[in-house]
């Protein structure tokens, strides 16, 4: 099981030198602590709309004036025109997605496409979308098949019908070959001979007397930053941090008030040329160094409670936050499935590239940046890995009972 384990993880450094997409988006998730950020109300001034349902653009009744509004003069003149009514950059994007789909998903999509208003004509006369308007599915999952009045079911439910979805018409198209392999080294009694004179198994036995030595392992490491070595220890100590982290996370609103300072974060990376299309990937990335970032955005009273948390055991926020990420990106390789391997593998060897870059430019690189994302989530180097397989188990049991959620971000593999 160890041999194979360390396979895996030697395949996956291989992976990591192999060839990279057509854009390289790893720029992208490196994360400055020291990067001055806005305050919170400098957001909220700046990305959150007033809370109402209509602006009427004006305050009584009384005193509306006698001049249309600009905005509500184009809105009345343009609607109409349902070519304006898509941006471009929609309508592309739509167009890209109907021609990656199968054409016999076309009924269960076209007629609630000719349902919804300001969808340009454009799409609605696709071959295929076209015909649909107006008509009911042909094929029907036979789970639904007796529902009385089905016909009458709204458009936008049509893909619930579509037997393909059902769990029992889901087939493995292909099964895969199982090979017989044999070693190419035959076995040799001398080697095994030398081997146990070397490396008596009787001192590895149950029973055994255990020669403690201290190593590297047993210490902690001072003033950890983002790219020191891991040891046993600074994982133990991390550890010990997650129950009240847990706690802080389900206190006062502090996970929702978390969650959406990170949605007007990634509004102000995008702005600022630093944030991905869909940006979020960088909280599964670096979960921990992400949530040291919205803790300084929340204010002194979170941030100064939270450090106080974490330095029980000896860490500052930065150096728990480094130490959290590391001891999540070795954990999630330790426990690397070799399909998600596979998946890791073929991206970094171009295997995708042809396929994805027949998309535009913004589909095909909001692909290629969270494909890349998986690549960095496991981006862990050999001692790390090695030193987390020591407290492995005591790890898995920790986010078992988080929920798999450290405060708002999720940090268990994939896999």
């Amino acid at each position: 099981m160890i041999k194979k384990g360390l396979f895996w993880l030697a395949a996956l450094g291989w992976a990591w030198n192999a060839q990279a997409a057509p854009q390289d988006f790893a720029k992208y998730f490196e994360i400055d602590l020291d990067a001055p950020l806005p305050t919170l109300e400098e957001l909220n001034r700046k990305y959150v709309k007033p809370n109402v349902l209509y602006d009427k653009r004006y305050d009584y009744g009384w005193n509306i004036g006698n001049v249309f509004d600009d905005v509500f003069k184009l809105t009345i003149s343009t609607y109409g025109s349902r070519e304006k009514r898509m941006p471009d950059a929609n309508e592309e994007a739509l167009l890209n997605l109907l021609n990656s789909i199968p054409k016999s998903m076309y009924e269960y999509i076209g007629p609630y496409l000719h349902s919804v208003p300001g969808i340009s004509e454009k799409i609605l006369n696709m071959p295929g979308i076209k015909e649909t308007k107006n008509r009911f599915p042909s094929r029907i999952a036979p789970q639904l098949a007796d529902i009385e009045d089905l016909e009458f079911l709204s458009p936008s439910l049509y893909f619930v019908l579509m037997p393909e979805v059902w769990p029992q018409k889901m087939e493995m198209l292909e099964i895969p070959k199982i090979y017989k392999t044999t070693p190419k080294v035959a076995h040799d009694p001398k080697f095994y001979e030398e081997l146990r004179k070397i490396v008596p198994p009787e001192k590895f036995m149950p029973g055994a007397e255990k020669v403690e030595k201290i190593t590297r392992s047993d210490f902690r490491t001072m003033h950890p930053d983002k790219y020191s070595p891991l040891t046993s220890a600074d994982i133990k100590a991390f550890i010990n941090t997650l129950d009240e982290v847990d706690a802080f996370a389900k206190r006062d609103n502090n996970r929702l008030d978390l969650y959406n300072i990170g949605l007007l974060l990634d509004m102000y990376e995008k702005e600022h040329g630093t944030g991905l299309m869909i940006n979020e990937v960088k909280d599964m990335v670096n979960p921990c160094q992400r949530l040291a970032q919205k803790l300084k955005i929340a204010g002194p009273l979170k941030e100064n409670e939270f450090t106080s948390i974490v330095g029980k055991q000896g860490f500052t926020l930065k150096e728990w936050a480094y130490t959290c990420d590391k001891t999540i990106k070795a954990f999630r390789v330790s426990n690397v499935s070799m399909s998600t391997l596979q998946s890791i593998l073929a991206y970094k060897h171009g295997i995708y590239n042809q396929s994805v870059t027949a998309f535009n430019e913004a589909v095909s690189g909001a692909q290629f940046a969270t494909m890349q994302s998986v690549v960095e989530m496991y981006r862990a180097p050999m001692r790390d890995v090695l030193e987390v397989r020591k407290n492995r188990k005591e790890l898995r049991e920790k986010f078992i009972k988080m929920d798999n959620m450290l405060v708002s971000s999720p940090v268990e593999s994939l896999d």
